[in-house]
């Protein structure tokens, strides 16, 4: 039986660890979150949820509950899921009695984790990367000069948001002060400008064990699958990042493909677990059962590596296709396909779904009358 503390803010990428833990075999799983995680206490693939405050005020409870944790269950481990995790983590690291899964150290998250830090970092080792500049606030900002520098649309995004906030396309003029300078929600002070990459996304997700890399995927999301390809680029890049910065932990990095030149330029990392975990789970490769019971124990053996498979990032109970897997699988497919069809938080998501699909359908079948009835006036 694993014992395993989990730890971290984001619901989503909280989510796909607890299914992936689940894939590889029993165990017994607390999550230590926030209010975004509180509902998780009603989870099937969790057995606890503690909510506190990650930004210091709750320092102590944490580590109180995190050595309870490592002295009621025999071999516990803490796994931090995202960068609050591991921010928590390593300021009161000194005083936790447990095995920590890899984890970056609080300047390798804060390098990875900025957008700016990264982008420098990138062009100091020679990664490819899109030009980009660091302008700060957005007063005073002159839309001719960033147009003629970096040509449109170019790309506006804080540096230090995850989840896609505060990032925008900008194609003229008028976009521009409409989503930028009279915008006064959009409010972030560290702002980045970027050439914007006219292709498609592709994304690098690695484990690295003090700087050597111990196992990578390659995807790009087609609809609503995950499909994984190989790419000779990327899959030099994941050794390379590993041990020229001495990274360790795990690390998803988005790219883009440039559409005219096949080149791939890296866009940003994510320092972290990520929400698309379980697909790389379901195609053979667990990032977590690697990150807290690693396969790989010398520097000897090569990487893990993903590079081909497609897994559906729907719920099992809308693929027909996997019914059988989900029902009568022993191994981790079938382990997985239940921890997501069956947890009553993965139900709350079918239901969203279905009415998302719902919508969908009523809205074609009204065009599809109003079409109709409009050619039998004409």
């Amino acid at each position: 039986m694993l014992n395993i503390l989990v730890v971290g803010k984001s619901r989503y990428v909280v989510v796909a660890v607890l299914q992936s833990i689940r894939s590889f075999g029993p165990a017994h799983t607390v999550v230590i979150g926030d209010n975004e995680t509180r509902a998780l206490q009603w989870s099937t693939v969790c057995d606890m949820q503690h909510t506190i405050d990650f930004d210091g005020p709750c320092d102590a409870s944490f580590v109180h509950t995190v050595n309870r944790f490592a002295s009621d269950f025999a071999d516990a481990v803490l796994l931090p899921a995202d960068c609050d995790g591991v921010r928590i983590t390593n300021r009161v690291r000194n005083r936790l009695n447990i095995t920590i899964a890899p984890i970056p150290t609080a300047s390798s998250l804060k390098m990875f984790d900025d957008k700016w830090l990264f982008y420098q970092f990138c062009t100091g080792h020679g990664f490819r990367v899109p030009t980009t500049r660091f302008i700060g606030c957005k007063n005073r900002q002159d839309y001719d000069a960033i147009a003629a520098e970096f040509s449109v649309p170019f790309v506006v995004k804080p540096t230090n948001r995850a989840g896609s906030i505060g990032v925008q396309i900008i194609t003229d003029r008028d976009d521009f002060a409409g989503k930028i300078l009279l915008n006064e929600a959009y409010d972030f002070d560290s702002l980045i400008v970027q050439r914007y990459i006219d292709g498609t996304d592709i994304d690098l997700s690695l484990l690295s064990l003090d700087g050597t890399v111990s196992a990578f995927a390659v995807q790009r999301v087609v609809g609503s699958r995950v499909e994984f390809i190989p790419n000779t680029y990327l899959e030099t890049v994941a050794a390379e990042i590993c041990s020229r910065s001495g990274y360790n932990g795990v690390m998803h990095i988005d790219a883009r493909m440039d559409r005219e030149t096949g080149l791939v330029y890296l866009i940003e990392a994510n320092p972290r677990f990520w929400a698309s975990l379980a697909a790389a789970t379901l195609c053979g490769l667990n990032f977590v059962a690697e990150s807290v019971a690693p396969t790989r124990l010398t520097k000897s053996h090569a990487a893990l590596k993903l590079t081909s498979g497609d897994a559906s990032c729907r719920h099992p109970a809308l693929q027909p296709a996997c019914w059988k897997t989900m029902t009568t699988d022993s191994g981790y497919r079938g382990r997985l396909l239940r921890a997501k069809a069956f947890d009553p938080y993965s139900l709350g998501q079918l239901a969203l779904e279905l009415s998302e699909s719902s919508m969908r359908y009523a809205r074609n079948k009204t065009f599809a009358l109003a079409k109709s009835r409009a050619y039998q006036k004409a």
